[in-house]
């Protein structure tokens, strides 16, 4: 077999080196003048990026004074009113710096400025009309409608943001990361300073606060929780730097430590009983106002370090334009040595770093072989298998904390969102878990009585207070050994283990007996209901929940049939009564036989 003498071999591998270096130093070359321009795209449509986010948060923070002189009599408010005056004007600057900005790029044609000013107008109208009258005559609705208009103006705006962010990430894919940080954290500002205007007016009137709004700040809390579950491991493990290190700790400790379970815990305290003085109310927003804020300076730090990365990516691109054309004169005086170091202290080993990635990939156990040479680009790359089995170590936890927002959201698929109770799957995976022998078990279904008439009569908001306020006294009732769920519509499962089955009848007819003198205030004014339940019941373990139901369901159909507002036991509940003492006094003339 024909070989080349090893000199010919070297200055072959020579001259294709000196080929090779020079095409290389050319693509380099390419390389940085890319970047050089990419950088320079990045940061004129980040620029426009924190117009746009500045725009958002001038916004947001108009609602809070107006909160405020809501709250305030026309003639005391003036330090309120100046406050709101100035937070309007800088709304107004904000966007106009921020049309101005748009109108000098391509994005004109697909902004339309007129709807949102038209839109933030109205809504300004609205509530300078609302501001002139006096306090005692601002009814909470309308206050509601204030602050909710407020809040359709954020929601308008973001997909004014959303472009922006788009252009960024067009100029610049490595900054679709951050920039969706930032966009997270502008949604979880909204979020947060959103809650307090659903609860505000009725606690400034010092009354309870209604379930509507109750219902809609347990929403925006739920939107919280999930914007902060989505980008925690985003700010976990983003860019390294001590200031944004210290925003998320603040965060962490102000507002999620803080602020948010301030707030909650009052509108759990004050959705039951009223406050005792507006004063308390103001002290209220004095006191959570403030944690919201380190949310914003977190993402106006993201901002920042992205822009100030981009001028100096711009800077240090000039220094590399240089050191690659240094860099190639240096290639082409040492090739020759290359050459002879080339083998020995760099293929050999860049093969055994070749087949150690390919154990890692297909996890394999990994036998590390020794550099002993001194080529530290060599020694960079050993270097870098350790980081990327660290960084593989780090995939399998983020993949474990899928896992449990996967679970997460199985949760969620099981609950009703309206009553917070389980729904039917919901209710089947608890009932797998909670049969046992030895006991009895109980099924009852409740159904509102003329539900339709109510829907029909008040509109479906009002039903859904109803459903809500119905929902409630079953939340109430459920323990270790009682299952409340919504079964569907308007219709209720309950699911009781008790020793003896009057204990089920007992519940059934107390339960039947508090819905009928319960009065439903709702938004369409106060409304009376009641309802029919169906009880069966079954010895442990249940053979099949599905033909305990359907037994409970055709009791259920006779009490609606016998005339509403009543319980019909099955034949089988009814055997398990036999014995004279066994159906109390107060719930026989409301029961019958099936």
């Amino acid at each position: 077999m024909f070989r080349l003498p090893s000199f010919d071999l070297i200055r072959i591998s020579s001259i294709i080196a000196l080929s090779a270096s020079m095409i290389i130093g050319s693509i380099a070359l390419r390389g940085v003048l890319d970047q050089n321009q990419r950088a320079g795209a990045s940061l004129v449509e980040l620029q426009l990026f924190e117009l746009a986010t500045a725009a958002a948060t001038a916004i947001t923070k108009e609602r809070r004074p107006l909160e405020l002189a809501l709250g305030e009599e026309p003639g005391e408010a003036a330090a309120t009113t100046n406050e709101l005056r100035a937070a309007r004007g800088d709304t107004d600057r904000a966007l106009d710096r921020f049309r101005a900005g748009v109108e000098a790029t391509t994005l004109r044609d697909s902004v339309n400025f007129k709807f949102l000013t038209a839109l933030l107008r109205d809504e300004r109208r609205g509530a300078d009309a609302l501001l002139a009258l006096p306090v005692k005559d601002r009814q909470i609705s309308l206050q509601l409608r204030v602050a909710r208009g407020m809040s359709s103006i954020s929601e308008t705006f973001v997909p004014f943001v959303d472009k922006t962010a788009q252009r960024v990430i067009q100029a610049d894919e490595n900054l679709a990361g951050r920039v969706n940080v930032a966009r997270l954290l502008g949604a979880l500002y909204e979020s947060a300073t959103r809650l307090p205007s659903e609860v505000m007016p009725a606690l400034k009137w010092s009354e309870v606060i209604p379930p509507e709004a109750v219902m809609t700040s347990m929403r925006v809390q739920q939107r919280i929780l999930a914007l902060w579950d989505v980008g925690v491991s985003q700010l976990e493990f983003g860019p390294s730097s001590p200031r944004l290190r210290e925003a998320h700790e603040e965060i962490r400790s102000v507002y999620f430590g803080k602020g948010f379970p301030f707030l909650v815990r009052a509108i759990e305290t004050y959705s039951r009983r009223p406050l005792n003085s507006t004063e308390h109310a103001k002290r209220i927003s004095e006191v959570y106002a403030p944690t919201t804020l380190p949310i914003l300076r977190m993402r106006n730090l993201y901002v920042d370090a992205m822009m100030n990365e981009a001028v100096e990516i711009q800077k240090s691109t000039l220094i590399q334009m240089k050191l690659v054309v240094s860099l190639a004169v240096l290639i082409l005086v040492m090739t020759a040595t290359a050459a002879w170091v080339l083998y020995r202290q760099m293929l050999r080993p860049l093969f055994g770093v070749r087949d150690q990635i390919l154990a890692l990939c297909e996890r394999r156990p990994i036998r590390r072989d020794r550099y002993d040479g001194s080529v530290l680009a060599v020694k960079s790359l050993y270097n870098a298998l350790e980081t990327l089995e660290a960084r593989d170590r780090q995939r399998m936890v983020l993949e474990e904390e899928r896992a449990i927002l996967a679970e997460k959201l199985r949760t969620l698929s099981e609950t009703d969102e309206l009553t917070a109770l389980p729904n039917r799957r919901g209710l089947f995976v608890r009932l797998e878990k909670f049969a046992g022998g030895g006991r009895n078990f109980t099924a009852i279904l409740g159904d509102i009585d003329h539900f339709k008439v109510v829907n029909d009569t008040h509109g479906h908001g009002a039903g859904d207070e109803v459903l809500a306020a119905f929902s409630s006294l079953l939340r109430r009732r459920a323990n270790a050994d009682v299952i409340a769920a919504r079964y569907g519509g308007e219709e209720f499962a309950i699911v009781l283990r008790s020793e003896r089955a009057e204990d089920a009848l007992t519940f059934a007819e107390e339960l039947r007996t508090e819905i009928e003198g319960l009065v439903v205030e709702t938004s369409a004014g106060p409304i009376r209901i009641t309802a029919s339940f169906g009880l069966a019941n079954e010895a442990g373990p249940v053979a099949s929940w599905q033909t305990l139901f359907s037994v409970a369901d055709k009791a259920l159909y006779e009490a609606k049939a016998a005339g509403r507002n009543r319980v019909r036991l099955s034949n089988a509940t009814i055997a398990a009564l036999a014995k004279p003492t066994a159906e109390p006094k107060t719930a026989r003339s409301r029961i019958a036989a099936a």
